[in-house]
């Protein structure tokens, strides 16, 4: 919905920017101007590993980095002549109080989030199967906090795969209706594995991009699909192009192998990869070339 688009550029941009501004500003005290040092530099750490920087722009985030810095030397400079200690009065005390509490909460969700970057579980080694250009994890990891897939059992280590053109954007524009229009859209898909094709579907229209969870009637979540055996796990590769999928049921094929094209087909909200491993219906961890990636991890391949 585009009230959760709006949710997103508020908490990647004006709070950010906000509480930065604040840091700079002349305080009534140097413990105030640290409690908004704390609070700004924690939040920075939990929207730096948490935030869709692909919808923003991926590169944004080191320019909030040398502006908190900016921001430090800004207050260290408006501060010097300010007491230690505020007012003896409880509006005084309420506000670097305040923002103590929060900055534990930034850091403890910063710190979790984190947490998702690994994995203890046996994970299945693949080939990344996008060639030429720089890709961007939009969903990916072992918590919930930077991967939704992470609830549902059977893709709970599934990854969702954007492109990122030059600027660091995922498209061109906030949220277009051309499907053309998202750097992804039409990247040839390889085989992650050698192995055998075990399902291959296609025949299922590409749809607009839309923020709506409603699937269109006798299409399958993950539309047109390829999924491969490698070893004992089954390996799924979704939201294809209708008329793309080069492989059949039964085929062998090795990470060399074209299999199909990136579309919008199925349960998606806009162009992307889709993958992830299952063993006897259980979601298992993947890693590509002995890498285990989470939320806005980047692949240049």
């Amino acid at each position: 919905m585009w009230f959760d688009v709006a949710l997103l550029f508020v908490s990647t941009l004006i709070f950010p920017v906000y509480f930065m501004i604040e840091l700079g500003r002349k305080r009534t005290s140097k413990l105030a101007c640290f409690a908004w040092f704390l609070i700004s530099g924690s939040y920075l750490l939990y929207i730096f590993n948490v935030g869709r920087w692909d919808w923003v722009g991926y590169y944004f985030r080191y320019a909030l980095i040398a502006f908190w810095l900016y921001s430090i030397v800004r207050a260290v400079r408006n501060n010097r002549d300010v007491p230690l200690w505020p007012p003896r009065s409880f509006v005084s005390w309420i506000g670097p109080a305040l923002s103590a509490v929060f900055a534990a909460l930034f850091v403890i969700l910063g710190a979790y989030a984190l947490t998702g970057h690994q994995t203890s579980e046996q994970a299945v080694d693949l080939r990344f199967p996008l060639r030429g250009g720089t890709y961007h994890v939009a969903h990916g990891g072992s918590r919930t906090i930077v991967n939704y897939h992470h609830d549902y059992l059977p893709q709970q280590y599934a990854l969702d795969i954007v492109k990122l053109n030059a600027g660091g954007w995922r498209t061109k524009g906030i949220y277009p209706s051309e499907l053309q229009a998202y750097a992804i859209y039409g990247d040839t898909l390889y085989s992650p594995c050698n192995g055998k094709v075990l399902e291959a579907v296609d025949g299922f229209e590409d749809v607009a991009p839309t923020l709506s969870e409603k699937l269109p009637e006798g299409v399958p979540p993950a539309g047109n699909h390829v999924a491969i055996g490698c070893l004992d796990a089954k390996v799924y590769v979704a939201h294809m192009q209708k008329g793309s999928v080069k492989v059949k049921v039964g085929d062998t094929v090795d990470v060399n192998t074209p299999i199909g094209l990136v579309g919008n087909s199925g349960n998606t909200s806009e162009p992307h990869l889709h993958i992830h491993a299952e063993r006897n219906g259980v979601g298992v961890p993947i890693t590509f070339n002995g890498e285990f990636l989470a939320r806005n991890g980047l692949i240049r391949h």
